[in-house]
């Protein structure tokens, strides 16, 4: 008898282990991706003032966002963000398009827009 309750002990112990590990892995997940759902949205009305709405794909929220260095390669709004930490916003572009849709440098403590890379 008290080798069939270890025994169960043991496999609730398991399962709850597995559950419990798994939820907290779903909810990492979620936080990471609406961590730059603002960036995407400033960067997406930063593409519609300047006119290139009809480059990009107009799904927006799945934008990619990647933290990089930024450099005097690019066209900044603000020269002071040359050489810090900035965020890059890529949209995917509309299928036979000449142009592709510019890369959006953002600033990743005002979420302001401040420079963009021209695409080819």
């Amino acid at each position: 008898m008290k080798l069939k309750f270890l025994y169960l002990t043991l496999a609730v112990f398991s399962i709850w282990v597995i559950i419990g590990c798994s939820n907290k892995q779903v909810i990492e997940n979620t936080n990471d991706t609406d961590n730059y759902g603002d960036v995407r949205a400033v960067a997406w009305e930063f593409i519609n003032e300047k006119g290139w709405y009809d480059r990009a794909k107009e799904d927006w929220q799945s934008a990619k966002v990647k933290k990089m260095n930024a450099d005097n390669s690019y066209e900044f709004l603000d020269k002071t963000y040359d050489g810090k930490e900035v965020l890059m916003v890529s949209f995917e572009d509309k299928d036979n398009v000449v142009f592709g849709t510019p890369l959006i440098l953002v600033d990743p403590i005002t979420n302001e827009v401040i420079g963009y890379i021209p695409s080819e």
